[in-house]
């Protein structure tokens, strides 16, 4: 009978500690959205969370790798509600849809996206952090969205899907830099119609019924002008 107790006992510290860290985790997600990752102190943190600094410092080494978690706890969840675009009726409406995604996230989260795009990403160890694998399983669903589109032929060969993933996500964060600076809003509906846009007309092998139609009125246009010139 002594074993199960001890079973119990720990189990019952270990729930409690998870549960510690996941207020800790809390309290800091809601002080750097209100104030900015830049100039959080563990003390605030410990504050929010109804704690001494001493109790934050038991279970995150600092407050990088206290920033660093709640940083790839954000992320899980921003990704764990994404739909599975092979479901998506065309190639346009799964680009469109990750896109709209990728910027949604970083609408609602500004200042944990400032921080993994300034400090996180630019260190050498970024791929050995589990922040980097999460990233790369969610990226790597908009190159098969590409591979796809390749292998059938409704997109052009020739450009790896790789690239063409870089130009999505090089063009969101471009784009999305002077709302993460405050200095603008960010309609993320039309931005994602545009980025779709863009990449979709520039790498279908058959332009959309729209962009030949334009094509032909164009060359009639031409045809009339030489008409008028004779």
């Amino acid at each position: 009978m002594t074993a199960p107790r001890k079973a119990r006992r720990r189990q019952s510290t270990r729930l409690s500690q998870d549960q510690r860290v996941s207020d800790i985790l809390l309290a800091a997600k809601e002080v750097i959205d209100a104030k900015g990752y830049e100039g959080v102190t563990m003390a605030e943190i410990a504050e929010k969370a109804d704690i001494v600094e001493g109790t934050v410092y038991r279970y995150f080494k600092n407050k990088d790798d206290l920033l660093l978690r709640v940083a790839e706890d954000w992320f899980l969840e921003q990704y764990g509600d994404i739909v599975d675009v092979s479901a998506f009726n065309g190639t346009y409406n799964k680009l469109r849809y990750l896109i709209w995604h990728s910027l949604r996230t970083i609408k609602e989260g500004p200042a944990i996206s400032r921080y993994i795009m300034t400090e996180v990403r630019p260190r050498s160890g970024y791929k050995d952090t589990r922040l980097f694998e999460i990233n790369r399983d969610y990226t790597s669903q908009i190159r098969r969205v590409f591979a796809e589109a390749i292998k059938s032929g409704e997109f052009k060969s020739g450009v790896p899907e790789r690239v063409l993933r870089d130009m999505v996500f090089g063009t969101i964060e471009h784009s999305t830099w002077r709302y993460l600076r405050n200095e603008g809003e960010l309609d993320i509906e039309e931005l994602a119609d545009e980025i779709a846009s863009v990449v979709y007309r520039g790498m279908t092998a058959v332009p959309p019924e729209d962009e030949r139609m334009d094509t032909a009125i164009l060359r009639l246009e031409k045809i009339a002008d030489r008409l008028d010139k004779r």
